[in-house]
This record gives C-alpha cells, sequence and structure tokens, in this order.
C-alpha cells in the first residue's frame, strides 16, 4: 500500500512500533499532532510530510519550535524501517491505516471531535462503510425485551438502507452483529484493543469477508483492551453516526454514562427527531424506539 508523504508522516509521528515496545520518543496526542500540523501548513514546508528527512536544526529553524520538540520530531520521523515493517504485517493480516490527510478518511469524525479526532485509524473490511449513513446502537441488552429490541433496530436500520455502528458490548454490540449477519445487514464495529484477533472472530469475521463490515480501532491492533483505549473508542463511536440508540436506564451502567458524556463534550449526533440517547426510558422497558 503507497500513502503520501503527509500520511507516512502522520503514521511515524503518531504510531507505536509494537503495542509493548517502549519507545525512545513518546509517540504525538492528536492535540499536540494537531498544533504541529499547522505549524508545518503555515511554514515555508506547507506540509508536515516534507519534515521527513530534514535534520534537528532544519526542523527547530523551520517550525520555530524548541530543541527539545525538534529532536522528538526527529526520533520519530527516523522510524521509517520499522513502521514499514509493521505496516506489511498489519497488511497481510487484512488491516490497514486511514491518516486525517486521506480522501477516505471520515469528515465527521473532524467535523464533530476537531482535535481530539485520531489523526490515524487501523481499518479491515469494506472501507467505504466508514463514511456512511448510519446509527450506534449500544448497551445492556440482556434485560428483559431489550434484546430483540436491539434485533429490531439492527433489522430496520438494514431495511432504511443504514449502516450499524457498536463498540463491540457483550450486550447490544453482539446481538447487533448476529443479526447483522442473519438479516444481510451493514456494520462497524469499533474497538478498543485486540483488533489483531477480534477481526478474525466468527461473526464479524465472517461479516468482513462477506463485504459488509468494517472493523476500526484508533489503538495498535495488537494492543489490549484498557479503559483509556475505550474512551477514545467511544468519542467515534458517537461521533461517526447520525445517532445512537443507547439501550439502558437512565443513570444506570456504562452505556447511559457514554451516551452522557457525548453529549456534555459534544463529541456525537445531537439527539432530535429520530434520535435516541437513552432507551428504554423510564418505566418502559420494551417499548420500540422512536424513528
Amino acid at each position: 500500500m503507497r500513502y503520501t508523504d503527509d500520511a507516512f508522516a502522520t503514521m511515524l509521528l503518531m504510531s507505536s512500533i509494537s503495542a509493548d515496545r517502549r519507545e525512545l520518543e513518546l509517540p504525538y496526542g492528536a492535540p499536540e499532532y494537531y498544533r504541529l500540523r499547522e505549524l508545518a501548513a503555515r511554514s515555508p514546508l506547507g506540509g508536515i510530510g516534507r519534515l521527513i528527512g530534514m535534520d534537528l536544526s532544519g526542523v527547530k529553524g523551520t517550525l520555530g519550535v524548541s530543541e527539545r520538540e525538534a529532536y522528538r520530531i526527529c526520533v520519530l520521523l527516523n522510524r521509517a524501517m520499522p513502521l514499514s515493517y509493521s505496516l506489511e504485517r498489519f497488511e497481510a493480516a487484512g488491516i490497514r491505516v486511514v491518516t486525517v490527510d486521506e480522501t477516505h478518511y471520515p469528515a465527521r469524525l473532524r467535523e464533530q471531535l476537531s482535535d481530539r479526532a485520531p489523526p490515524m485509524l487501523y481499518v479491515c473490511g469494506a472501507l467505504p462503510l466508514i463514511a456512511q449513513a448510519g446509527v450506534a446502537l449500544v448497551g445492556d441488552a440482556n434485560r428483559a425485551g431489550a434484546m430483540e429490541i436491539a434485533r429490531r433496530l439492527t433489522r430496520e436500520a438494514r431495511d432504511a438502507g443504514l449502516v450499524v455502528f457498536s463498540g463491540d458490548e457483550p450486550g447490544a454490540g453482539r446481538i447487533a452483529e448476529g443479526e447483522a449477519l442473519a438479516s444481510g445487514g451493514r456494520y462497524v464495529l469499533l474497538l478498543a484493543g485486540e483488533m489483531q484477533s477480534r477481526v478474525y472472530a466468527q461473526g464479524i469475521g465472517e461479516l468482513i469477508a462477506a463485504g459488509r463490515a468494517l472493523a476500526i480501532s484508533a489503538v495498535h491492533p495488537d494492543a489490549k483492551y484498557t479503559n483509556a483505549h475505550a474512551t477514545e473508542r467511544n468519542r467515534c463511536l458517537y461521533a461517526l453516526p447520525e445517532a445512537a440508540f443507547a439501550l439502558a436506564l437512565p443513570g444506570e451502567g456504562g452505556a447511559f454514562a457514554g451516551a452522557a458524556a457525548a453529549l456534555r463534550g459534544g463529541g456525537g449526533p445531537r439527539p432530535g427527531p429520530g434520535r435516541s440517547w437513552g432507551y428504554p426510558p423510564p418505566g418502559e422497558s420494551s417499548r420500540p424506539a422512536p424513528g
């Protein structure tokens, strides 16, 4: 897979070469990456990709950064060979990288999350699904009536031509995945770790092979699940689709808390006609969702 200089520089600055390797210099986080990207765009370089191959004094003088930051930039950009080996290994497993510099990168992430949008994403499956209209389905679907609600919402999304997004929760996410497989739906799975093994699991692996699913992760494909990774995943989960359904009672469980946090932070679709955040509502544990 060929990448532009800007895309490759983004990967060099943002990537961990392996999930458990201690880097000589810490890769950039999203806000500081966007700051550096803007500095490069405003400089005579015109783009972040032209930093590749520059020495410390050139980076420092051109960008007007400290010697310490220039050193960090040079160290990270000097990892081209090990990064290339990692990319080849991922591509052999069907995983590629999409950066904010490429046309395939979902515009909604930048629109909704601004400088919190992950500058690079690992993806596996039907890439066009990343930009298609859809609804998120999250939460606990194990209580009475909720499992059928999750199945019904997945079927209704299919009938409406919408993609179903989920965060791979054992409840609603796995039900949506199974229903999408059984009913011919399309499915986008956002992961908070263990992508390398998850994309070959029964269900999602079959959907990917059929061209009806896409797995997305903002963290290294070999990384383990962590709460920090889940927070990053949830930002994307609530930002990508047009609407979200949280199968949870108000004030109860992680699904409701995640939806409420997304609303407070502005990182997702706003409630409105045909949109539901917390579902089912108090006292109505099995009523079909609006819209």
